[in-house]
């Protein structure tokens, strides 16, 4: 207390500060431990001998789908109305004796039929049938007032190697080496040219062509 003229003042005792003390963390609750990841299986290693394994499991199953699933060995050709268009040839021509096989044993089968320009724009009625015989195949071409160009186009360059008889008719024979074909050719002195050439063995040809009668008018 001060004096301070006869007046008393009193003054407060200072009061000690206290020290801030200083900051403590917080306690962090420990997490659990993790699991142990569990050990890498061998086989996803890829190892070669588990590769091989894997590929021999894939080829076994493409083996078993190619093996149920059906395939197409070959396509069967639907036959064709030949006598249809072989008579619009002889109606088409006025008359023209075209010829066509009837009677063919069972196996053959009409596969083409057509009446159109040809070789040097010679208006041709042509045919073919399949035989019985593996990959055998027979073919008319007949038109009036033909061409050489014409009949070496119909006999894919065949070589003359002699005559045959067949159907009544004496054929002159050729042979395309190239093309491991036959041709029998007749020139009938009514101006029609018939050209059977064929794939097939000679006893089909030679049934084709005896079998040839002339066609109706349709």
């Amino acid at each position: 207390m001060g004096d301070y003229g006869g007046v008393s003042i009193a003054t407060p005792e200072s009061t000690p500060t206290e020290e801030a003390s200083p900051d403590v963390p917080e306690p962090v609750a420990s997490e659990p431990d993790s699991p142990a990841a569990p050990p890498k299986s061998r086989y996803s290693m890829g190892s070669s001998a588990n590769m091989v394994r894997s590929l021999i499991v894939i080829l076994g199953l493409v083996a078993v789908l190619i093996a149920i699933v059906p395939r197409i060995s070959s396509v069967d050709q639907p036959a064709v109305d030949a006598a249809s268009v072989v008579g619009y040839a002889v109606t088409s021509s006025k008359g023209v004796a075209f010829e066509a096989p009837v009677g063919l044993p069972t196996g053959w089968k009409a596969t083409s039929a057509r009446y159109e320009p040809s070789t040097d724009g010679i208006v041709t009625w042509q045919g073919g049938w399949t035989t019985p015989s593996t990959d055998g195949y027979v073919s008319i071409r007949q038109a009036v007032k033909v061409s050489g160009k014409w009949i070496t186009a119909a006999t894919d360059d065949g070589v003359v190697q002699g005559a045959v008889q067949a159907g009544g008719r004496t054929w002159e024979k050729r042979y395309s080496a190239q093309h491991n074909q036959t041709s029998l050719v007749d020139e009938h002195p009514d101006g029609l040219t018939t050209v059977i050439t064929a794939t097939a063995p000679m006893g089909d040809i030679l049934t084709f062509t005896n079998d040839l009668k002339p066609a109706a008018a349709r």
